[in-house]
């Protein structure tokens, strides 16, 4: 308690009035305990002024220390000093009072270099306040930009994700179909041919087959002509139904029927995250099975991406010793993209599965709507 005081007293502005009213007070303080106890008091008056011209020099610094330093002597040649012969002074009463302004002065000069150190610490410290409030201002803007960049690449990677999207539809699959077509007419027409002959035109027929199959699934991938056509509700049905086949991962979609379309930007970000959440269940999880829920309430979107595998450690280390992510870059910048629509996204995992979940506000989307439409 009497620390907090002293730290309270410290710190705490000092007024001018206050410094001058310590050294009234405080001489006055010391004569009344000195009167009240004369007795005890009787060859060493002084020392109690002396404490007084202490606290006075320590809180009010050296002006104010030199007026108790005044009043102490009023009040000794009052008090103390009146039984003497008037104009003289004896040796023992000469020698406490030289005694008694010698230490008051020093006492006086101590306090004003402290005063004054502690003056200069003081604005050293704000000084430090102001420079550390100063670079972390920096610090946040440069964040800040970092942000709106990784947002301004990840909109740059979605749009050259549609771009060759569309570039392997509207040119190597449209060549395929060509070819195929093509080989179909020989096929029909050179139906007398040679047995090996007729053999290596099938197997080209079944090869190009799967490069359309091949060549439409990357297209798809990349980014689905449904999520552009149908909205997000049509895309990952779409999606989660070709996962399973291909990862042989038992898929369950949960989403609301009245789902409706969403803005660009939610959707975009809603399907990247679920498909980099199963990409990393097929990679890394070992799990039978993987859940998606999308719900959407008056206030949020939620998205829901669990599994039933073995988990992952928080942190991996590589041969460096740096740390880095389980889950690499991907989940990382869907956490960015998410938090840019002003959500967030945490991931759960233990021993017994993974669970992601993300919420993005629904006042978000419904200002999105407003700017895109």
């Amino acid at each position: 308690m009497s620390g907090v005081l002293f730290n309270w007293l410290i710190t705490q502005p000092r007024p001018v009035s206050l410094r001058y009213l310590a050294a009234v007070l405080s001489v006055i303080a010391a004569l009344m305990f000195t009167l009240s106890a004369r007795s005890l008091f009787a060859t060493t008056a002084y020392s109690l002024f002396l404490a007084a011209v202490m606290l006075t020099s320590w809180y009010g610094g050296l002006t104010p220390g030199l007026l108790a330093i005044l009043f102490s002597l009023l009040a000794l040649d009052r008090y103390f000093m009146s039984a003497e012969r008037v104009g003289v002074i004896s040796r023992d009463k000469f020698i406490h009072m030289s005694i008694f302004l010698l230490a008051a002065g020093i006492i006086s000069h101590l306090n004003r270099a402290r005063m004054r150190a502690e003056k200069s610490l003081m604005e050293s410290h704000q000084a430090l306040q102001s420079e550390v409030g100063k670079r972390t201002a920096d610090l946040q803007h440069a964040n800040d930009a970092l942000r709106r960049l990784s947002g301004q690449l990840m909109r740059l990677q979605d749009e050259e994700r549609r771009r060759m999207a569309r570039l392997l539809h509207e040119t190597v699959a449209q060549s395929l179909a060509v070819l195929k077509m093509d080989l179909a007419v020989v096929k029909r027409h050179g139906r007398g041919g040679a047995f090996k002959g007729r053999e290596a035109l099938q197997d080209a027929l079944a090869l190009t087959d799967e490069c359309i199959r091949e060549v439409r699934t990357l297209s798809y991938l990349l980014h689905p002509p449904l999520l552009d056509e149908a909205g997000l509700s049509s895309a990952l049905q779409w999606y989660a139904g070709g996962f399973e086949q291909r990862s042989g991962i038992k898929t369950q979609l949960d989403i609301p029927a009245e789902l409706g379309r969403l803005p660009r930007n939610i959707e975009i970000a809603v399907f990247r995250l679920v498909q980099e959440c199963l990409t990393n269940i097929h990679r890394h999880a070992e799990s039978p099975d993987a859940v998606i829920r999308i719900t959407k309430t008056g206030s949020s979107l939620a998205v829901d991406v669990s599994d039933h595998g073995r988990g992952m450690p928080s942190q991996t280390e590589n041969e460096s010793g740096d740390s880095y992510d389980f889950f690499g870059v991907g989940i990382t910048g869907m956490r960015e993209r998410v938090e840019q629509l002003g959500g967030y996204m945490e991931i759960q995992s233990g021993p017994r599965g993974t669970r992601v979940q993300a919420t993005l506000p629904f006042q978000e989307i419904a200002s999105c709507v407003q700017s895109g439409s």
